[in-house]
């Protein structure tokens, strides 16, 4: 879950943001973005800078923080619609990744089946199409990191607490028991620093 808080953060991630968070898991077809500048070479791209951080952690004489690479919105948003589709918890119709100073966002509209998490109170809200919306704030210094969700919003209102609690407690605890967004953890690869700006993420490693 660790790693997995930084794939939505930075694009290695995955799932949608919201996906990969609260509603991991579920599996259904995926329709891409339209969205100009999304493309399978944008995906491609970012995963070579993955795998630069990747090869750069193995290299044991190499000082930490020597490098750094920026990741832009729109390798972000292709990197989840190209490459994390088995991630993504229902059909996907756009994916919209916002990055301002310190914060990470993504707007996506995603429809969900009406058994999604089979209590029939909480289906009643998310089964079917809805927009989504998720935003934290997301520090990354000396090897640590620290993701802060500070909203959801579903069609446009505010998801409680409750409902949040109960889907991370189904799709995300039974894969990593140890999940727990409230507490700082190790940044993978050997990432020292993560700064997010305007529109870009830049990675230090």
């Amino acid at each position: 879950m660790k790693k997995s808080l930084i794939l939505a953060a930075i694009g290695i991630v995955v799932a949608a943001v919201a996906g990969l968070l609260i509603l991991r898991g579920l599996q259904a077809e995926n329709t891409v973005s339209a969205k100009e500048g999304v493309s399978a070479e944008a995906a491609a791209a970012l995963q070579k800078k993955i795998d630069s951080i990747k090869a750069a952690d193995k290299n044991t004489d190499r000082p930490p923080g020597e490098s750094s690479v920026e990741l832009s919105e729109i390798e972000l948003e292709s990197y989840v619609l190209f490459e994390l589709k088995s991630e993504i918890p229902a059909r996907m119709d756009s994916f919209d990744v916002q990055l301002e100073p310190g914060t990470v966002g993504a707007q996506t509209q995603l429809t969900f089946s009406a058994d999604a998490t089979g209590n029939p109170i909480i289906d009643a809200v998310v089964g079917g199409t809805h927009d989504l919306f998720v935003k934290g704030r997301l520090q990354g210094a000396a090897g640590r990191g620290k993701f802060d969700l500070e909203e959801i919003r579903v069609d446009g209102i505010p998801v409680p607490n409750i409902l949040i609690a109960a889907l991370f407690e189904k799709y995300v605890k039974p894969k990593y028991p140890e999940a727990d967004l409230s507490q700082a953890f190790d940044l993978p690869w050997g990432i020292e620093e993560i700064t997010v700006d305007q529109g870009k993420a830049k990675v230090v490693y």
